[in-house]
């Protein structure tokens, strides 16, 4: 087993042995208090506590945490003027640093169709005397891309999703002359219109540009040879991947899809042969509902000689929203809503991976964000009618993300996207691009706070982790009106003599039963308690001795019942049922349920404890430190719409009560011993 910290260590060589009366039996750290008010929720007040059982058995990460970075003018070198005049982009150099910054392993890098010229190399169709293909608008945004990820010995995944325009039966394929005027219109032609409809041709188009790509040259359809400047090493063995299409651009379904996948997928393999070829990733992010057919072998069935090609990833992508882009108290239920809904369709999702002919392909999830309503309208200002707190919010969402389809086994999530913009026209950029979708500021290249998180989680966490979930219980307030059952509970820490009274409501009523009592580290919430692993057993039989039969009785757990786990925090709870019809009050908490904060627990390498905390709403809250060392936290103190360091840290107690302000993402890293 992992080394513990020093005090757990301790009664851990003790595990099989008794302290006083009550068992010790596993390593635990269960028990965090939280505190926050609401001022938007009136005066309520809530205590809660983060309980992670650290004997549970952990789930053993498997994900990357990263993103995709997509073509587009806000990332050129230059920019050119109305007048024709060029000058360089002024955030080029902090843009493409940001990103090398970050360290990401599988960046997937994505020119779309909105920027032609960017985007397909071979834009009009060949004759017998000559061809269209040209990649010098191509290369600026591709080179930096590689020089940012490749440079840094980290993998990529690479999709040129757009496919020519001339390989389908149109009249018109015109694209714009500028290469960074946006034109949502290229995309022509249904598949079933494809020219060639064996795929052949598409194929072939698709094998020259990774040939191009990593032998450094191809021969075209007449016999001509073109060279690139530079050559990759995109070979599977370095983690490489080349993902087919995007989101069913043409009007693919699941059937021309799986035809279209094994005939290109395998001219691109033999193209620059199989040590050379990079993994491939299917689906492109379109219907989830191509899962079952695409990944039925059976119906592989135009696989050159019958020899379905690798199908190493699926990608699924998923972006929230909410109803107002102004207004942030529609972020929470919107963005935290609609990310448990597709975490729920990700569990069905695995289920039918599992199952399938293909059990160990992996899941990509590449495009993982918030769209905001009417996000690409031209007349919005500068900041692109965004609130700051909303980059937090975003951000946010991305963690809550991570720490809950990182504990189901999901491979890869990519945080979408680099780089978005409103309309820029003193950059000549009259057109928005998804300015929602950003991580990074537009007017400077900077992080804002969703890229700050992706950073922070890249530093924390890595595949190989132990995960342990983790439960955050609240309490509030219940003297006012009685319940039956009702409970009583002390929260740590704990003094010795510290009571709580339990009362029936009406005077003629008494307690008739005890339906729980523990003192030390409990599970669940009042009406589904259930022990953990430090107990004590005369809990029970002590309520009662001191309460059945009365109307009224005070517990004092500490001194009377010992200290069941010596310097771990305890909690006292009793659930009791009185007679009558009105029930019973306390005058402690009893703790609840609380989903307005997540957290996830981490063993890092056997040695470094780490606790994940997300502050899902837009009130600030308060939360006790769960362990002693640093507090590493993006909130709209350390940055919003943009910043060179976002992260801020705090040196911690355990106990030491920090705010979590709105959206916050926090990971407490233990440096300290305990003791």
């Amino acid at each position: 087993m992992a080394p513990l910290p020093s005090a757990i260590a301790l009664l851990f060589s003790l595990f099989a042995g008794v302290l006083g009366k009550c068992i010790w039996p596993c390593d635990q750290r269960e028990l965090y208090n939280l505190e926050w008010d609401k001022p938007s929720l009136g005066s309520t007040s809530t205590t809660a506590s983060i309980y992670i059982d650290w004997g549970q058995t952990p789930v053993i990460s498997k994900t990357t945490t990263t993103l995709q970075v997509v073509s587009n003018p806000i990332l050129d070198r230059e920019f050119t003027a109305a007048n024709g005049t060029k000058f360089q982009n002024p955030i080029h150099d902090a843009a493409w640093k940001s990103l090398a910054d970050l360290n990401a392993d599988l960046v997937r890098y994505v020119p779309w169709f909105p920027y032609p010229k960017k985007s397909v190399a071979e834009l009009d169709a060949p004759n017998s005397s000559e061809t269209s293909w040209n990649f010098l608008d191509i290369i600026p945004n591709f080179y930096d891309f590689m020089e940012a990820v490749y440079g840094k010995n980290k993998s990529t995944v690479i999709n040129f999703s757009t496919q020519p325009c001339w390989l389908f039966k149109n009249s018109n394929c015109s694209y714009p002359s500028n290469p960074d005027q946006s034109f949502f219109g290229y995309v022509r032609g249904k598949r079933s219109d494809l020219l060639d409809p064996t795929a052949k041709t598409l194929a072939k188009y698709y094998a020259r540009l990774l040939s191009w790509m990593i032998n450094g040259s191809f021969i075209d359809e007449n016999g001509k040879t073109h060279t690139a400047p530079l050559r990759f090493d995109l070979s599977s063995s370095k983690g490489h991947v080349w993902e087919l299409f995007n989101e069913g651009e043409h009007g693919y379904t699941a059937e021309y899809y799986t035809h279209d996948y094994d005939v290109v997928v395998s001219a691109m393999i033999e193209a620059v042969g199989k040590q050379n070829a990079p993994k491939f990733m299917g689906i492109g992010g379109a219907s989830p509902s191509w899962i079952p057919f695409f990944l039925n072998k059976s119906n592989h069935v135009n696989a050159p000689n019958n020899v379905v090609p690798p199908i190493d990833y699926v990608s699924v992508h998923f972006y929230a929203s909410c109803s107002s882009r102004t207004d942030p108290t529609t972020y929470s239920s919107g963005f935290f809503g609609r990310a448990d809904s597709f975490i729920s369709e990700m569990g069905n999702l695995i289920k039918e991976r599992d199952a399938s002919d293909f059990p160990t392909t992996k899941f990509d999830l590449d495009e993982l964000g918030v769209i905001m309503p009417d996000d690409n309208n031209p007349n919005y200002p500068l900041n692109a009618s965004l609130p700051d707190v909303y980059w937090n919010a975003a951000g946010a969402m991305y963690a809550y993300l991570f720490g809950n389809l990182a504990q189901m086994g999901v491979e890869t999530l990519g945080h979408s996207q680099l780089a978005g913009s409103p309309s820029l026209p003193q950059w000549n950029i009259p057109l928005p691009q998804y300015p929602s979708v950003s991580l990074l500021d537009w007017r400077t290249g900077f992080g804002n706070a969703r890229y700050w998180v992706l950073k922070l989680l890249i530093d924390q966490f890595q595949p190989g982790d132990q995960l342990f979930k983790a439960s955050v219980l609240g309490t509030n307030n219940n003297n006012s009106a009685g319940t039956n059952p009702f409970c009583g509970t002390l929260q740590p820490p704990n003094s010795p003599g510290e009571s709580v009274t339990l009362q029936c409501v009406e005077s003629n009523a008494t307690m008739i039963g005890v339906d729980f009592a523990d003192w030390g580290l409990i599970k669940g919430a009042c009406g589904d308690y259930s022990k953990g692993s430090c107990t004590c057993p005369d809990a029970l039989s002590y309520v009662q001795k001191l309460c059945l039969g009365n109307n009224s009785c005070t517990l004092i757990p500490y001194p009377t019942l010992g200290d069941p786990c010596q310097g771990i925090p305890k909690q006292f709870a009793a659930q009791v049922r009185c007679s009558g019809t009105k029930g019973g009050t306390s005058s402690g908490k009893a703790p609840q349920q609380i989903s307005s904060i997540y957290a996830m627990g981490a063993l890092q390498g056997g040695t470094s404890w780490k606790v994940l905390v997300i502050n899902k709403e837009l009130d600030t809250q308060q939360v006790a430190a769960p362990i002693a060392g640093v507090l590493y936290v993006v909130d709209p103190e350390s940055v919003s719409f943009g910043s060179n360091a976002g992260i801020r840290n705090i040196s911690v107690e355990v106990g030491d009560m920090i705010t979590l302000n709105s959206f916050a993402v926090g990971v407490f890293v233990e440096t300290d011993n305990y003791n």
